[in-house]
Formats: C-alpha cells, structure tokens, sequence
C-alpha cells in the first residue's frame, strides 16, 4: 500500500480517485478553489472537492498558487511515496519533484498524439478510429515524461465526447491502479516519448463551435460529435443561434455541381439536410436560442425553414 497525494479538479478523476482510496492510503487531495458560477456568482466546489467533502475522505486543500512556499511545506510533510495527477492544470517542478517515486498523471490519449487540454475532443474532431489512456511520469514539458502504462480502445463512429470522456475515466483508473502495482513490484519500465510523433491537443474555444458548411460532412459530423457539450455546433436562422443537438451524414442533394455550402436541400418532416462541401448533414435534433432541446418535427412547427436558402 502506498501513501498518495491526488491532484485534479474534473469529474474525469473521480473514477481514479476512487480506486486510490479503495486500494491506497490517500495521504490528501489537491483540488482548485470554488469559483463563483451561474447568475447569483455562487461559489461551487470542483467535482473533486465535492467528491471527498461528501465522504470525509482525506485532507482537502485548495491553494490559489501552486508555487507558494507554504503549499509546498503543507505538501512536504504528507511524505508522500507517490503523487497522482488527473484533469489538472500543469505542476510547477517544486511540486511535482517533492515525491520519492515522483508524479504521475493519468492523460486521455496515446501519447505522444494529442498532448494538451482537449486529447478527447480533437480525437474525435480528427475522426479517429482508436484511442486510449496513458499514465506517465511528470517533467517539465507539458505531457512529455515516460510512458508507464498504455491502454488502447476502439472508438464508435457515432460516439461523442461525453460518452468517450466516460469510458476513458474508467480505463484512466484501470491503468493508474496497474501502474501503481508495477512500481510497488518493481516492474515498472519507462518508456521515452517519441517527440516526433507528437501532435498537440489545445483546448476548444467558442468561436469553433460555428459550423464551416464549406467541409466535407465528415468534418462536420466529427466536430458535432466532439464539440459536445462545449463549445456545440450552431449556426444562425434569421439572425437567430440555433445549436444542432444531432445529426448523420447524408449523400446530398444529387445534383451536378451541388448547390453552395450552407444551403438547406430539404426541411421536411422530421429533418432538415444541408449542404457541406461533400455530402450533406441530415440534422435531426436541435435547440434554438432560449430553448429547450427539441426533435425537427417540432421545431419546423414553429420555425419558417425554406428550401434553397443559405445558412448563415
């Protein structure tokens, strides 16, 4: 049994951290502060916190700077033999160095591809077929140390971000707990990076969530499948943000040339397809601005939608 201090903030962790406490000695757990959300700015506690205020499970603490002095004191003295990192902002070295068998952080993609903030979301915006989980040793690059664990899995052409994020939390955990036995057993082997096979995984902004018609419809189905729930997929209706909640590929109009990007082919029934570069997407759930989420059929009821038209 090793004494461990966890670090993370994201709901992604809580699998790990789960298992640490079940099989470890969680020595405590470092977690972001509370920030103020919603209208009424009120302060909400990561899921992380939450998670160990609600079992009293181990020390909480929530520094505002990771390089203070009197943190890194109050980390000392755990003597910790490991630390664990899941969906946590980068460690200073005075942090990640404090630890005799160093820190380790649990990343949702075979590295070296997708090193960053979004490895789940830019998988899926690139239209893999396979990804995984990898535990490594913290250095100083951002997602650069040792690989000590590597688990792969397929990944469903209609899969989306959420459902990923799910599974891969639970590998994540899965892989840290064989991870920590190997280092225990003496096992463990590390592997260098190949840094020429890296690619890099930013995270997402808002201005990405609009829709670029003039894409292939692969490209724009993969980015609707990983831009959910942020920053989603929309485009403007008269002037209004409408959110596209699902959608399939379709074939397209059939005729020769097709029309411009962005033209809506059909707004019948229960979808509405529209023109991409290749192909069209087949929208068949939405959300208009102020709205709940709501199927075609009823938002065609309420929403004038002409055949021909461009799509903002």
């Amino acid at each position: 049994m090793m004494k461990i201090v966890f670090i993370g903030s994201a709901e992604f962790g809580l699998p790990a951290l789960g298992e640490l406490l079940a099989r470890h000695r969680v020595a405590a757990v470092v977690s972001a502060p509370a920030r103020p959300k919603g209208r009424g700015l009120k302060l909400v506690d990561t899921p992380v916190s939450e998670y160990v205020k609600k079992r009293e499970s181990a020390p909480l603490l929530t520094p505002d700077d990771l390089a203070a002095p009197q943190f890194i004191e109050k980390l000392a003295l755990f003597d910790a033999d490991l630390f664990v990192v899941v969906a946590f902002k980068v460690l200073p070295k005075s942090v990640f160095s404090i630890p005799k068998l160093g820190t380790l952080n649990v990343h949702a993609s075979l590295l070296p591809r997708y090193r960053g903030a979004a490895p789940i979301h830019r998988a899926l915006e690139a239209g893999e077929t396979e990804t995984g989980v990898t535990v490594f040793r913290i250095d100083e690059g951002v997602d650069t140390g040792e690989i000590l664990t590597q688990k792969k899995t397929p990944i469903d052409g209609q899969e989306t971000a959420p459902e990923l994020y799910q599974r891969l939390s639970v590998m994540g955990a899965a892989a840290l707990i064989d991870t920590i036995d190997a280092l225990e057993n003496g096992k463990a082997v590390p592997i260098k990076q190949d840094n020429k096979a890296a690619t890099k995984a930013p995270k997402l902004t808002k201005e990405e969530g609009r829709v670029d018609w003039r894409l292939p419809v692969e490209t724009v189905f993969n980015k609707l499948r990983a831009h959910k729930p942020f920053p989603g997929s929309y485009f403007f209706l008269n002037g209004k943000r409408i959110n596209i909640e699902w959608g399939i590929v379709s074939g397209g109009g059939g005729t020769n040339p097709p029309p411009p990007p962005g033209t809506i082919l059909i707004a019948m029934g229960d979808y509405i397809d529209v023109q991409c570069g290749i192909g069209a997407l087949r929208i068949t759930k939405v959300k208009p601005e102020g709205r709940q989420a709501m199927d075609v059929h009823s938002f065609l009821l309420g929403h004038e939608v002409i055949e021909g038209s461009v799509l903002e």
